[in-house]
């Protein structure tokens, strides 16, 4: 249960509950919940990163991927454990994938064929195989060399 002091801060959390997104972003339209979100996005538009790293020279658009770099690149910190096994990871979603490797359990599935895989890339780079377009093309990398 989340408890706040305020009106505000409460008005503040029931935002994160709500579907209307009133704030809209007059470059692409994207639309935001919150004021401040708005702001973030407003920021991948100018280039514009205010959240710099105190331990290298990165800098960041927002606190969130300002806070991801640091658990991955500056400490040695994997709260995420696999109960199965040894592994650990930075992040959730990461461990999430992993034990899927000890249930079996594959998710995203192929709308052509039968195959299903454990993690959506593994399903992207499958359904190049019925585009008929290359791997390295899907990602935005063309070789000079083949014309696929």
């Amino acid at each position: 249960m989340f408890t706040t002091f305020s009106l505000s801060g409460l008005k503040r959390h029931m935002k994160k509950h709500s579907h209307d997104k009133p704030h809209q972003c007059h470059i692409c339209l994207k639309a935001f919940r919150t004021l401040s979100l708005l702001h973030n996005h407003l920021n991948t538009h100018t280039g514009t990163k205010p959240h710099k790293c105190n331990e290298c020279d990165m800098a960041f658009v927002t606190v969130g991927e300002l806070s991801r770099h640091k658990r991955y690149k500056h400490t040695l910190e994997k709260p995420f454990k696999c109960s199965i096994c040894n592994y650990c990871s930075v992040e959730a979603s990461k461990l999430k994938r992993h034990i899927r490797s000890h249930t079996g359990e594959r998710p995203y599935s192929c709308t052509v064929c039968s195959y299903a895989s454990r993690d959506t890339y593994k399903l992207k780079r499958h359904m190049v195989t019925h585009s008929g377009t290359s791997p390295t093309v899907l990602r935005g990398h063309r070789c000079s060399i083949h014309s696929w």
